[in-house]
């Protein structure tokens, strides 16, 4: 394989990388998380109407008790997180909710061989047939790689820090916003939802809600045919 044809290599797997980080990172929202109800116990009011826990909506700028502006040690510590991440690579700690995938030692440690692989072909040190194809293979794998851990990471729901900071938060496949949508909802019922609160399609695939008050963050709904297939929430860059 020529240095050209490697060139061409690395330029796609980047691009690829880049624009799966945008599909989980450039995202936003327009469901709100209500707080605990507060009891009513003014004098003469009665008891509290009700005891029942708030509802957990989806957006835009939370989810549970995650909020887009923590840090990673304030989210893990209220509990809705597992406390140790499913992944370490490409400068994330990525985590499952509790209850979801728990981390997989030998497929993590795999990972990280293989990125460092990716490195070692970034340097281009090697510039023989032989190197070239090791290089070659080791972009591919590692594309093929990032489109699996996003699809699980989207399919079981989680939350992603970089440096410290949350910078997406995934949703599981029963949550819902505050408008109703969910996993299955109907491209017709998202735009009803959001009809006139600043939902725009930004590919034939996928509608992004900005959040308001948060500079460059959106809730991002990704489609699969005419529906709604997975739901998310992210900054880009």
């Amino acid at each position: 394989m020529h240095n050209g044809d490697l060139h061409r290599f690395t330029w796609r797997r980047r691009v690829i990388a880049s624009l799966l980080t945008l599909s989980v990172a450039g995202l936003t929202a327009a469901c709100k998380t209500p707080t605990a109800a507060e009891p009513a116990s003014v004098a003469g009011a009665g008891p509290a109407a009700s005891s029942a826990p708030a509802v957990k909506y989806f957006g835009p700028d939370s989810f549970g008790k995650l909020t887009i502006t923590m840090s990673e040690k304030d989210a893990l510590a209220t509990g809705e997180l597992q406390t140790e991440p499913v992944s370490t690579v490409l400068g994330k700690n990525v985590y499952s909710f509790v209850g979801g995938p728990k981390p997989d030692p030998k497929r993590m440690a795999a990972d990280e061989k293989l990125e460092k692989a990716v490195e070692k072909a970034d340097a281009g040190t090697d510039t023989s047939a032989a190197g070239s194809a090791k290089a070659a293979k080791a972009y591919a794998d590692s594309t093929q790689r990032i489109v699996e851990r996003l699809e699980a990471y989207l399919g079981a729901g989680g939350a992603s820090f970089r440096d410290g900071r949350l910078s997406s938060i995934a949703a599981p496949k029963d949550a819902v916003t505050e408008a109703g949508v969910k996993r299955g909802s109907s491209v017709a019922e998202l735009k009803a939802a959001y009809d006139g609160k600043g939902l725009k399609s930004t590919s034939k695939t996928a509608y992004e809600l900005p959040v308001e008050g948060h500079a460059g963050w959106t809730v991002l709904f990704e489609l699969k045919g005419d529906t709604v297939q997975y739901m998310s929430i992210g900054k880009a860059g």
